[in-house]
């Protein structure tokens, strides 16, 4: 992200002076892009915190030297390197998250972005029809496409697992608990660690079933965090538990179809359980653009990724009152745009 501006820039920015299409419909995107070709390339892979020379860069890259000076000064630019003469090294942002050997590294998410990207081509498309492109289907997706996701899905769950869990008031007498869509599974393991009375099943589609796995061999979860292969939608559901999270999946469902959801959770809930959405929120952010920005880029492409949106909590309090719940409750996390709402039976 380009996070430093002169006051002179600040001002005019402020007042339109600057005109700021310059950077939203150009600069934004291509240096995302940018990044992305410095890890597919493994332009990245030839950086360390010592400087190196661009040719010695290229090189080991195996690109052109003009192409990979082009691609660093756009890294120089997002503050993840730091150039001196012909000479480019990571910054601090740039090792931990560039950096193939940094256990806190970006690389999936940025490939998974840029793979998105490309169908972005045929955005106007879906906004004259209001609805997906037919071709964007689970069922067609490649065993690379199932890792870019399952990874990305790694990469972001990681910033925040900790700070999820620590928001979810889980009772004393919670022992059985359904991830819905869990994928990797580290909220469940972290929730698990946190609740040694708790037991959970990741639900999800067998291609993610090898990540759910890695992660539960890595957190030593295997007595207690198993993997349940289904379509939580189709297929039938443990019932009598007492949480039930579905994270990061309202917003690829229209509103009946969360309305079924809502309403097929609350059946398999005891008394007194716990419906637990993670999403973006809108309106969550205030007036913060930022927040605002998040919720609104992701509803555009959540309907031309997966037919969905973002929702609001007034909106998720409409389809989660009508399936039974009783009462709702928000909570923001650190991550502009998103936020917990907790549903109670």
């Amino acid at each position: 992200m380009i996070y430093k501006f002169s006051l002179i820039e600040k001002i005019l920015l402020s007042n339109d002076i600057i005109p700021h299409p310059l950077a939203d419909a150009s600069s934004s995107v291509g240096l995302a892009l940018a990044l992305g070709s410095a890890v597919k390339l493994k332009i990245a892979d030839q950086l360390s915190l010592d400087f190196k020379e661009v040719k010695q860069i290229a090189n080991g890259a195996q690109v052109s030297e003009v192409g990979a000076e082009l691609i660093l000064d756009c890294l120089d630019a997002l503050g993840y390197v730091k150039k001196k003469g012909s000479m480019y090294a990571f910054t601090k942002r740039g090792d931990k998250n560039l950096s193939s050997q940094s256990p806190y590294n970006f690389r999936y998410f940025i490939l998974f972005c840029n793979h998105l990207f490309q169908s972005f081509l045929h955005l106007d498309e879906t906004i004259r029809t209001g609805k997906r492109p037919s071709s964007h289907t689970l069922e067609q997706k490649t065993t690379y496409e199932w890792e870019l996701f399952s990874r990305a899905m790694i990469d972001i769950s990681r910033t925040n697992y900790r700070e999820v869990a620590g928001k979810i008031p889980v009772a004393k007498i919670a022992s059985s608990m359904l991830d819905l869509g869990g994928s990797h599974g580290l909220y469940s393991i972290e929730l698990c660690k946190r609740n040694p009375h708790l037991n959970a099943s990741i639900v999800d589609l067998l291609p993610v079933e090898k990540y759910a796995a890695e992660c539960i061999e890595k957190f030593n979860a295997a007595k207690r965090v198993s993997f349940f292969p289904a379509d939580f939608m189709k297929d039938e559901l443990p019932d009598e538990v007492d949480i039930v999270l579905a994270f990061n999946i309202i917003h690829g469902f229209n509103l009946s179809e969360n309305e079924f959801l809502a309403k097929k959770v609350f059946n398999l809930l005891n008394e007194g359980g716990m419906y637990v959405i993670l999403d973006q929120v809108q309106g969550i952010g205030g007036s913060s653009q930022l927040s605002e920005a998040t919720t609104s880029f992701m509803a555009l492409n959540l309907l031309h990724q997966a037919g969905g949106k973002t929702y609001s909590k007034a909106e998720i309090d409409s389809f989660t009152a009508k399936a039974g719940f009783r009462k709702t409750e928000l909570k923001k996390l650190r991550a502009p745009g998103f936020g917990l709402v907790i549903c109670y039976k």
